[in-house]
């Protein structure tokens, strides 16, 4: 069954994630409903998590695809681990 997480990131390729540029888009779109006050903080955590663990089981994405993806998604956690804070 797939997931559908953002409107905003085009779909390249097959329906579906199916490489680290989209899965980075959404997680930019993510962040960027939490700077504009779209989401909170809680939401764009727990759809980073679904974002990562979609990525992480996703076979069609190839493997270092799925690393530098999920890479990004921890560097968007930190970066709203740290606005939070401020």
């Amino acid at each position: 069954m797939p997931i559908y997480l953002g409107k905003r990131v085009p779909d390249t390729g097959k329906r579906g994630l199916d490489n680290a540029q989209e899965a980075i888009g959404i997680a930019t779109a993510i962040l960027q409903d939490y700077v504009a006050g779209k989401i909170t903080y809680r939401t764009a955590m727990s759809r980073l998590n679904l974002l990562e663990l979609v990525v992480a089981r996703d076979g069609d994405i190839p493997v270092w695809d799925k690393a530098h993806a999920r890479a990004y998604i921890d560097q968007v956690r930190a970066q709203l681990m740290t606005m939070r804070q401020k």
